[in-house]
């Protein structure tokens, strides 16, 4: 067999059904391979690069395993690398397979020849240059492997034109795609253990702060258990919405700068905080030097580069949640804080999220979601673009299971939602896919409504219309003088637009309108897209201003 042939065998042994990708010449004798493939592999074309790889991340988030994205080689490479950026950041398992020009080209300047080996080695965990027909299934398996292994992860396997059509002398499979993912296991020292035990005994305002990790390791119901053990507040990032459930009486939501305000002061009040699968990040800490200053912190972490990286905790555990979480549960007092609590419910009663109101002839983003919220089940996925209606909708549409958020949090990367939302729903086909847009993210990847068309994905696209940037038109209002440049978006007529790509489609600026549309896409099997007028000068609140300490919440 050829390389190309051997890549789909081992590829279709790893469970692969579905590849997102844009064919091209120098990854033309893989999708030629494909064919003989095709009853078992699903080949989603993408109207372009960024949104395969956006699409793949959606596609991973949701099922919690390695997705498979596909480009040629030159610009089809370097049009995935922002997608790999935003892999990279929130943690999620992405195998790109990337076209190249033959290895007697390479270095030539050759037609459609880049680095893509040079280009995306700082954006993943690792990338592959294949060399060798004889490598091609060793190769793939270690790149499924380290995907989704410690923390999970983009990898990009650079794959030459001339070794895809080379023959394979030996066929080399390697190990088993079970065998490969044995996890790595940790044991963090006896010290550590001890000293964790006693904060934990000494505590009496303690919060559990926890992200993305917790969803992708699969140990929600651990934390929950940790959670009602230990009568302990919890915290969500961004990424980290879902992995407890929002209706869960010890929920304060989520915290950081458009955090909600008693979790933001519960992380300044508490004496422990117990993190699990996060980073610190900025966007969460506020002033490093006045973050949480009463508390002592215990991390519990599988990346080492993320330990001692921004906050310099107390304990450090790491390891995979799923290794360490049992462990700590053994050591986890039975514990009741009463006190502590009847202060945070104080907080929720005098510093409520507020809904501010709307102008005639639109409607309120926060009431919006409050009614899209109504209609969906906690099984229905909902995915963001990046901007005010991000913050909005973790701020008023609740989750209660992990995978059923997804968002770009680490790169805020406008443009992700639209083909994550895409992949999301080929993962989940039997249950709703809701992508709440802004006007201008959303027009980052129109494109993809041809994709939809093409392959019927019914996705149920709600655009914010603002008219612009409004985030960015926040910090100007806010930050630079009510200076107002660049923001101002001249935007299509969406329900006509949806209309030419044979999508059904709704634009209201009324709740009751809102409902009646959200009512009616219920019975339409394809895709489709629900304008909202939202108003033009609204800002979203909380909001902590950046370099400033949690304790320095904006209240609208």
């Amino acid at each position: 067999m050829t390389g190309a042939e051997l890549a789909w065998q081992t590829l279709r042994q790893l469970g692969v059904s579905v590849v997102f990708g844009v064919p091209g010449g120098a990854i033309l004798p893989l999708v030629d391979a494909m064919v003989t493939h095709q009853d078992a592999v699903n080949f989603i074309v993408t109207r372009h690069e960024s949104a395969a790889i956006h699409a793949a991340d959606g596609y991973a988030r949701v099922t919690g395993r390695p997705s498979l994205a596909l480009v040629t080689s030159g610009p089809g490479g370097t049009n995935v690398i922002t997608g790999l950026a935003t892999a990279m950041t929130d943690s999620v398992p992405v195998v790109l397979l990337v076209g190249q020009v033959p290895t007697t080209l390479i270095g030539t300047d050759a037609f459609q020849e880049a680095d893509l080996f040079g280009m995306t080695m700082p954006v993943v965990k690792h990338s592959w240059r294949i060399t060798k027909a004889n490598d091609v299934g060793v190769i793939l398996r270690q790149a499924y492997r380290l995907a989704g292994e410690g923390r999970p992860g983009p990898v990009v396997v650079e794959f030459p034109k001339n070794i895809q059509f080379e023959e394979v002398d030996d066929v080399v499979i390697g190990e088993s795609f079970t065998d490969a993912s044995k996890p790595r296991r940790w044991n963090p020292e006896p010290i550590a253990w001890a000293r964790a035990r006693a904060y934990l005994k000494r505590a009496k305002r303690p919060v559990l702060y926890i992200g993305g990790g917790v969803s992708s390791s699969g140990t929600a119901p651990l934390v929950a258990q940790l959670a009602e053990r230990y009568d302990c507040p919890v915290t969500t990032t961004l990424l980290g919405l879902g992995a407890f459930p929002a209706r869960h009486p010890l929920a304060l939501g989520m915290l950081g700068m458009h955090g909600t305000w008693y979790a933001n002061t519960a992380m300044q009040e508490a004496d422990l905080i117990i993190a699990c699968g996060v980073r610190f990040d900025d966007r969460v800490t506020g002033k490093l030097d006045e973050f949480a200053p009463k508390a002592h912190i215990i991390h519990i972490e599988v990346d080492p580069a993320e330990v001692n990286k921004l906050v310099h905790p107390d304990v450090v555990l790491q390891g995979n949640l799923q290794d360490i979480l049992p462990k700590f549960l053994e050591i986890v007092p039975e514990a009741t804080h009463a006190g502590w609590r009847t202060t945070i419910a104080q907080w929720v009663r005098e510093h409520p999220l507020k809904i501010p109101s709307a102008p005639p002839g639109t409607v309120a983003s926060a009431e919006a979601l409050q009614v899209i919220a109504e209609s969906l089940d906690d099984e229905d996925v909902v995915v963001t673009e990046v901007g005010q209606h991000q913050m909005w909708t973790a701020l008023f549409l609740p989750r209660n299971l992990p995978r059923r958020f997804l968002t770009s949090g680490g790169a805020g990367t406008m443009g992700y939602g639209f083909p994550a939302s895409l992949g999301a729903k080929v993962a989940t086909p039997d249950h709703r896919v809701v992508l709440i847009a802004g006007d201008g993210s959303f027009q980052m990847n129109l494109q993809e409504l041809a994709t939809l068309a093409q392959y019927q994905i019914g996705v149920r696209i709600i655009v914010f219309n603002n008219e612009g940037h409004g985030m960015v038109r926040q910090w100007q209002d806010l930050f630079h003088g009510q200076r107002r440049h660049g923001v101002r978006l001249y935007n299509p007529d969406f329900v006509k637009l949806a209309e030419a790509f044979g999508i059904r489609g709704f634009s209201v600026n009324t709740v009751e309108g809102l409902k009646e549309a959200l009512a009616v896409s219920d019975s339409v099997e394809g895709p489709v897209i629900i304008e909202v007028a939202v108003p033009e000068d609204e800002h979203v609140y909380p909001m902590v201003p950046a370099g400033l300490s949690l304790s320095a919440v904006l209240e609208g």
